[in-house]
């Protein structure tokens, strides 16, 4: 009896999805479908991707939120990252449309329902953008600069989309959801890059990571995303108020990705991340704090055994540490001193750098440098901080600092409002805290991971928590709700 009604049910299901297709009154949704099927075909290589956009187009229509939301991160932080830029484009173009439909589905044109965002959170958007705009009359890069600025409001458009979907205190787990299937996606594809090298390690750490852009994976990305979900799972573990049922799977979760994050070799992502969990044990259980700093003292000794020092120095590479830096920002600082107050301008100092070495050429520095230069786009200043103050000059390097202070705050402000016996909001609220702190650390070692002109495999994960952050601060403190978690 029940396989009959099963069959019958499953008769009914495609009958029912077209009916519903057919009974659309919504013109956006209308439109969401038509230009989803149009749009592959401008790609016609890639017309097997109607498949997955289909599947999409599914969730919308019957409203599958966490869905949704978790299909279109994952699409955007590691789908497009290593695929070339044709099909980047090409699911950019397809997430963007999908959020842009959806919230006009949800909201349209009702700007009084629109969501709302802290001043401070306006203030803060608008002051990157205006050192942005502030570098363009004094750059001879203008039309670079232009490219970086349309990125930035694109990304920022992007971000506000997201956060539209952030209605109710429940939707914060939907963007938990994405966030840890993320990093699961990323750690296959790490386990992927493994399998590859037939689980050499070595090679995968000196002749895979470091030649960035020929994979999927790209270390300093993975490392600051893994760094991100480790710290709000320490802070979930450590919670008095988490079941003990819920314990060995953070547990289990935390302990894959710590592998994967020492596998990806981001040696500034893990230092931070160190820290971000001194700073979780500090406030919410210094007697973990002792244990970990017991067992940190147990393993030094281990770590001067010739075998196992020698290991970690090759992989690691500790001596380079220092090599190369030194060079980087003996330039940087003649650079700065050159121009302090406006900077090369958006994206632009790759332009300007070699002006400013101070070796002659074809000496190993020189070299070094020259390779430095021609590798990457911008935040050649290896150095969050510095890269924007090389960027866009003294209202840069004010933005750089005033993006920490900013989420930092915030981030305070709900610590102090919420009862510290609350189960799942105050340790989320910790856990994003001390993710930040780990970037922000970070960011004194890497230039990536904060604000890259909105390039986003490497900015989308911090302002997705910051978008989390932001709601968090909106509901609770400006419009003063009750918290109701399930």
């Amino acid at each position: 009896m029940v396989n009959i009604q099963s069959k019958l049910l499953l008769r009914k299901i495609p009958k029912y999805i077209l009916l519903k297709l057919l009974t659309l009154n919504n013109k956006y949704s209308f439109l969401l479908v038509l230009i989803s099927v149009l749009i592959p075909l401008l790609f016609i290589n890639n017309i097997y991707l109607l498949i997955p956009i289909s599947i999409i187009i599914f969730f919308v229509i019957f409203d599958f939120k966490p869905t949704i939301i978790t299909v279109l991160f994952v699409a955007l932080i590691a789908l497009s990252s290593g695929l070339g830029d044709n099909l980047r484009l090409f699911i950019q173009v397809i997430t963007v449309t999908t959020l842009t439909f959806i919230f006009f589905k949800q909201y349209g044109i009702q700007f009084e329902r629109y969501p709302k965002l802290p001043a401070q959170m306006i203030k803060l958007i608008l002051l990157i953008l205006f050192a942005m705009v502030f570098s363009l009359p004094f750059t001879k890069y203008f039309m670079v600069g232009i490219e970086q600025l349309v990125r930035s409001v694109l990304f920022f458009f992007i971000i506000y989309l997201f956060y539209s979907f952030l209605s109710d205190f429940n939707d914060v787990k939907y963007f938990l959801y994405a966030l840890f299937g993320g990093a699961v996606i990323y750690f296959i594809l790490l386990l992927y890059e493994i399998v590859k090298v037939d689980f050499d390690f070595i090679n995968l750490n000196q002749s895979i990571f470091l030649n960035e852009g020929i994979s999927f994976v790209h270390r300093n990305v993975i490392g600051g995303f893994f760094s991100i979900c480790i710290a709000i799972t320490i802070a979930f573990l450590t919670s008095e108020g988490l079941k003990q049922k819920y314990r060995k799977y953070f547990a289990t979760f935390i302990t894959f990705l710590a592998l994967g994050l020492v596998l990806t070799n981001s040696r500034g992502a893990i230092i931070s991340l160190i820290i971000a969990a001194v700073y979780i044990f500090y406030i919410q259980n210094k007697k973990a704090l002792k244990y970990l700093v017991a067992i940190i003292l147990l393993i030094i000794p281990f770590l001067f055994l010739n075998i196992v020092s020698d290991t970690i120095n090759l992989y690691f590479r500790l001596e380079r540490i220092s090599t190369g830096r030194d060079y980087i920002l003996e330039t940087v600082y003649n650079m700065i001193s050159n121009n302090p107050i406006i900077g090369a301008g958006p994206a632009a100092t790759k332009f300007e750098m070699y002006n400013y070495l101070p070796y002659l050429f074809g000496t190993p520095q020189e070299f070094y440098l020259s390779k430095h230069i021609n590798q990457i786009e911008f935040g050649h200043a290896h150095n969050f901080y510095l890269f924007l103050y090389t960027d866009l000059g003294i209202i840069g390097l004010i933005t750089s600092l005033l993006i920490p202070f900013t989420f930092v705050r915030m981030g305070n402000t709900l610590m102090k409002s919420v009862n510290k016996n609350e189960t799942i909001l105050y340790p989320l609220i910790l856990g994003i805290q001390a993710a930040g702190i780990s970037l922000f650390i970070r960011g004194l070692f890497e230039w990536a991971g904060i604000f890259s002109y909105g390039t986003i495999t490497y900015d989308l994960p911090f302002w997705w928590i910051f978008s989390i952050l932001v709601f968090l601060y909106q509901k609770i403190i400006i419009d003063k709700q009750k918290i109701i978690l399930n």
